[in-house]
Protein backbone atom coordinates (compact mmCIF):
# COMPACT_ATOMS: atom_id res chain seq x y z
CA UNK A 1 0.00 0.00 0.00
CA UNK A 2 1.77 3.38 -1.09
CA UNK A 3 1.75 5.47 1.84
CA UNK A 4 -0.28 9.07 1.46
CA UNK A 5 0.89 12.44 2.47
CA UNK A 6 0.02 15.87 2.06
CA UNK A 7 2.11 17.78 0.01
CA UNK A 8 3.90 20.58 1.54
CA UNK A 9 2.28 23.78 0.99
CA UNK A 10 4.39 26.86 -0.51
CA UNK A 11 6.52 24.18 -2.01
CA UNK A 12 8.03 25.50 -5.39
CA UNK A 13 7.85 21.51 -6.56
CA UNK A 14 4.64 19.23 -5.14
CA UNK A 15 6.50 17.49 -1.77
CA UNK A 16 5.36 15.26 0.68
CA UNK A 17 6.22 15.93 4.26
CA UNK A 18 8.27 12.46 3.94
CA UNK A 19 10.78 13.95 1.54
CA UNK A 20 10.75 17.47 3.54
CA UNK A 21 11.61 16.11 6.79
CA UNK A 22 14.18 13.42 4.57
CA UNK A 23 16.29 17.02 3.54
CA UNK A 24 16.21 18.44 6.81
CA UNK A 25 17.12 15.15 8.61
CA UNK A 26 20.00 15.01 5.96
CA UNK A 27 21.17 19.11 6.69
CA UNK A 28 21.13 17.91 10.61
CA UNK A 29 23.02 15.01 9.88
CA UNK A 30 25.65 17.04 8.32
CA UNK A 31 25.83 19.35 10.66
CA UNK A 32 25.86 16.75 13.81
CA UNK A 33 29.29 15.60 11.76
CA UNK A 34 30.33 19.04 11.45
CA UNK A 35 30.23 19.03 8.05
CA UNK A 36 29.03 22.64 7.96
CA UNK A 37 29.39 23.42 4.08
CA UNK A 38 27.12 20.69 3.32
CA UNK A 39 25.07 21.14 5.74
CA UNK A 40 24.61 24.32 4.55
CA UNK A 41 24.38 23.00 1.08
CA UNK A 42 21.22 20.88 1.61
CA UNK A 43 19.50 23.48 3.49
CA UNK A 44 20.02 26.46 1.53
CA UNK A 45 18.39 23.98 -1.09
CA UNK A 46 15.47 22.91 0.96
CA UNK A 47 15.15 26.11 1.42
CA UNK A 48 14.89 27.23 -1.78
CA UNK A 49 12.12 24.06 -2.81
CA UNK A 50 10.13 25.18 0.79
CA UNK A 51 10.37 29.55 0.71
CA UNK A 52 7.54 29.34 2.87
CA UNK A 53 8.62 26.80 5.72
CA UNK A 54 9.70 27.58 9.13
CA UNK A 55 11.13 24.39 9.81
CA UNK A 56 13.66 25.03 6.96
CA UNK A 57 14.62 28.41 7.96
CA UNK A 58 15.36 27.19 12.24
CA UNK A 59 17.50 24.60 10.73
CA UNK A 60 19.23 27.26 8.77
CA UNK A 61 19.28 29.22 12.05
CA UNK A 62 20.75 25.78 13.70
CA UNK A 63 23.27 25.76 11.53
CA UNK A 64 24.50 29.10 12.56
CA UNK A 65 23.92 29.19 15.88
CA UNK A 66 25.96 25.75 16.06
CA UNK A 67 29.22 27.64 14.56
CA UNK A 68 28.46 31.04 17.19
CA UNK A 69 27.42 33.23 14.25
CA UNK A 70 25.00 34.69 16.14
CA UNK A 71 23.59 37.48 14.55
CA UNK A 72 23.06 35.13 11.48
CA UNK A 73 21.43 32.71 13.62
CA UNK A 74 18.87 35.48 14.95
CA UNK A 75 18.17 36.64 11.27
CA UNK A 76 17.12 32.94 10.49
CA UNK A 77 14.87 33.15 13.81
CA UNK A 78 13.34 35.76 12.51
CA UNK A 79 12.50 34.66 9.56
CA UNK A 80 11.33 31.47 10.45
CA UNK A 81 9.00 33.87 12.95
CA UNK A 82 7.55 36.15 10.36
CA UNK A 83 6.38 32.61 8.66
CA UNK A 84 4.88 31.45 11.79
CA UNK A 85 3.91 33.79 13.99
CA UNK A 86 1.46 31.77 15.81
CA UNK A 87 4.58 29.47 16.62
CA UNK A 88 6.40 29.25 19.87
CA UNK A 89 9.51 27.07 18.28
CA UNK A 90 10.98 30.19 16.64
CA UNK A 91 10.29 32.72 19.66
CA UNK A 92 12.02 30.13 21.87
CA UNK A 93 15.16 29.93 19.48
CA UNK A 94 15.15 33.83 19.30
CA UNK A 95 14.81 34.07 23.05
CA UNK A 96 17.99 31.67 23.30
CA UNK A 97 20.47 33.35 20.57
CA UNK A 98 19.54 36.14 22.39
CA UNK A 99 20.41 35.14 25.77
CA UNK A 100 23.71 34.03 23.98
CA UNK A 101 24.46 37.25 22.69
CA UNK A 102 23.96 38.70 26.25
CA UNK A 103 20.68 40.37 25.69
CA UNK A 104 19.07 38.86 28.54
CA UNK A 105 15.83 41.39 28.69
CA UNK A 106 15.13 40.59 25.12
CA UNK A 107 15.79 37.24 25.71
CA UNK A 108 13.37 36.91 28.29
CA UNK A 109 11.02 38.59 26.53
CA UNK A 110 11.10 36.06 23.37
CA UNK A 111 10.83 32.84 25.60
CA UNK A 112 8.13 34.36 27.76
CA UNK A 113 6.21 34.96 24.31
CA UNK A 114 7.17 31.62 23.23
CA UNK A 115 5.03 29.97 25.95
CA UNK A 116 2.10 32.69 25.79
CA UNK A 117 1.73 31.76 22.19
CA UNK A 118 1.76 28.04 22.64
CA UNK A 119 1.76 26.73 25.95
CA UNK A 120 2.08 22.59 25.38
CA UNK A 121 4.21 23.40 22.31
CA UNK A 122 8.03 22.48 21.90
CA UNK A 123 9.06 25.65 22.26
CA UNK A 124 7.05 26.12 25.56
CA UNK A 125 9.32 23.41 26.41
CA UNK A 126 12.14 24.88 25.27
CA UNK A 127 11.63 27.91 26.46
CA UNK A 128 10.57 27.00 29.84
CA UNK A 129 14.19 24.89 29.66
CA UNK A 130 16.03 28.34 28.93
CA UNK A 131 14.73 29.93 31.62
CA UNK A 132 15.55 27.33 34.20
CA UNK A 133 19.00 27.14 33.10
CA UNK A 134 19.21 31.22 33.07
CA UNK A 135 17.28 30.71 36.85
CA UNK A 136 20.40 28.79 37.75
CA UNK A 137 22.98 30.75 36.67
CA UNK A 138 24.19 28.34 33.79
CA UNK A 139 22.81 31.47 30.84
CA UNK A 140 24.47 33.38 29.73
CA UNK A 141 27.50 31.57 29.33
CA UNK A 142 30.36 33.50 30.44
CA UNK A 143 31.83 36.05 28.12
CA UNK A 144 28.39 37.16 26.85
CA UNK A 145 27.88 41.04 27.18
CA UNK A 146 25.44 41.59 29.83
CA UNK A 147 22.65 44.11 28.36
Amino acid sequence: MAERSTEIQGSLVPMARREAMFLLEAGYLWMDMGQFEKARDVLAGTAALMPRSEAVQIALGTLEFAQGHHEKALQQYRAAQRLAPRSGLPRAHVGEVLLFMGKVPEAMRELQAAIDVEPEGDGAKLAKALIEAKEAGALPPQGSARK
